[in-house]
């Protein structure tokens, strides 16, 4: 095979989720540079240094996942690999927890390119592992066997990152694992009762500080910006400062914006500009038109998702496609909800958007999983329609097999019928023969 024809059957993915995708990745490129620029210029005296560290971050991920789409087979299915590789996760885990805090947090792990987080990764572990054990034990009726194993791994998983703390991606972690079950249709009741366990814990952030302070893993300056997000102006030069500085981005770029690189947020005023909150600084320089239209390409991507899951024959496909669909629902939801007032600033990044090495990446794999897993669905209908044909086939020689057999079993039973009948009649004639 040639090595244009090589590079060519690499890319026979799904045209729309890889070109969604490289298209996200790219606008991402252009706004990073812009928000942070200034910010780069005064604290490493380069304003192009986050431009080029995530254009290396684009380029791995979108190498990652091509690779995980046609290579992905050789491991997915493996559950040993499964296990060592979630053993790693939980070293990793442990491991981090020995490293210098970062803003509070003890997340990252330095590995002087760039720092590592751990915690990130467990997201498309998790997934991965809901996928491989729902499609392993499908038609159990025992929902101790079925969940166990997935639900097990990820309480391990959250307690080891509350002990960092990283309340925002347990929050998503939890919330996307609860979702991904539902999915599997097993209780009718845990559909039902999930809306309520959401509406009392969006609630429970409706507590008094006095209350909440209490609990474990969750610090004092968490429990301000878990609860600010309600009315921000309470505190406009503490914990409510970066949403009013996100709401004044909005405000100021109006319909059309100010033009591309001309924000003043991103200029010392809002934290986290080329972040968690890069959406702001879209707004504010390319206007509501934009951001909406990026909500719309964003949201196209994860419904699209959706919906050819929907279409797989494949459990394992289909549970692979749902698991990475909510995950990107979810965590957009938390970043875009953070934005507008409507979810507590927990330092969830924008899938695709946000300046990150470790989520970028993390996306990217997320991404290669749905790929790989709409390609062996492809494989797996054409191999399940060639046994359907060969089964017909089997199936008619069965049929015809019973017909012979219920044949021989009535011409059997006629043989027995008659037999009798002789015996009967030889009775009948010794009883005249004998007088009684």
């Amino acid at each position: 095979m040639k090595v244009q024809d090589k590079i060519k059957n690499l890319f026979q993915v799904d045209k729309i989720i890889l070109m969604i995708f490289i298209i996200l990745s790219a606008f991402g490129l252009v706004m990073i540079y812009s928000a942070s620029s200034y910010f780069s210029l005064t604290s490493v005296g380069n304003s192009e240094y986050y431009l080029v560290r995530q254009l290396a971050f684009v380029l791995a991920g979108i190498i990652i996942a091509i690779t995980i789409a046609n290579y992905g087979e050789k491991f997915f299915f493996n559950e040993r690999f499964l296990q060592i590789t979630y053993g790693g996760l939980i070293l990793l885990l442990l491991f981090v927890l020995t490293q210098t805090g970062i803003k509070g947090a003890k997340s990252w792990i330095n590995l002087r390119l760039f720092n590592l987080q751990p915690s990130e990764f467990a997201k498309v572990i998790l997934i991965w592992a809901s996928a491989f054990y729902y499609h392993k034990f499908r038609e159990s009726r025992n929902w101790k066997q079925l969940f166990m194993y997935p639900m097990g791994m990820m309480v391990l998983v959250s307690i080891l990152v509350l002990i960092q703390p990283d309340f925002g991606t347990v929050m998503i972690t939890v919330l996307m694992m609860w979702l991904l079950a539902l999915t599997t249709g097993y209780s009718k009741k845990a559909i039902k009762y999930s809306g309520v366990v959401f509406v009392i814990g969006y609630l429970f952030t409706y507590l008094p500080i006095s209350i909440i302070k209490y609990i474990p893993f969750i610090k004092s300056y968490q429990v301000g910006r878990f609860l600010s997000f309600h009315n921000p102006w309470d505190d406009t030069s503490g914990v409510g400062y970066q949403s009013i500085q996100g709401f004044l981005a909005l405000a100021r770029g109006g319909m059309s914006g100010t033009g591309l690189s001309s924000s003043i947020q991103k200029t010392g005023f809002l934290p986290e500009a080329h972040t968690d909150f890069i959406l702001a600084i879209v707004g504010e320089e390319l206007g509501f038109i934009v951001v909406w239209i990026v909500l719309v390409v964003l949201f196209f991507l994860i419904m699209y998702i959706f919906w050819k899951a929907e279409k797989c024959r494949s459990s394992f496909a289909r549970y692979l496609c749902l698991g990475v669909g909510i995950f990107l629902l979810v965590q957009s939801g938390v970043n875009i909800g953070a934005l507008l007032g409507l979810a507590p600033i927990t330092g969830v990044p924008l899938p695709f958007l946000s300046y990150g090495g470790s989520s970028f990446i993390v996306s990217s794999i997320a991404i290669g999983m749905v790929l790989f897993a709409l390609k062996y669905d492809q494989d797996y209908k054409e191999n399940l329609l060639i046994k359907m044909r060969m089964g017909e086939f089997v199936l008619e020689e069965e049929i015809v097999g019973k017909e012979e057999q219920q044949n021989q079993d009535f011409t059997d039973q006629e043989i027995v019928n008659e037999t009798f009948k002789e015996e009967e009649e030889e009775e009948d004639e010794h009883e005249e023969i004998t007088g009684g």
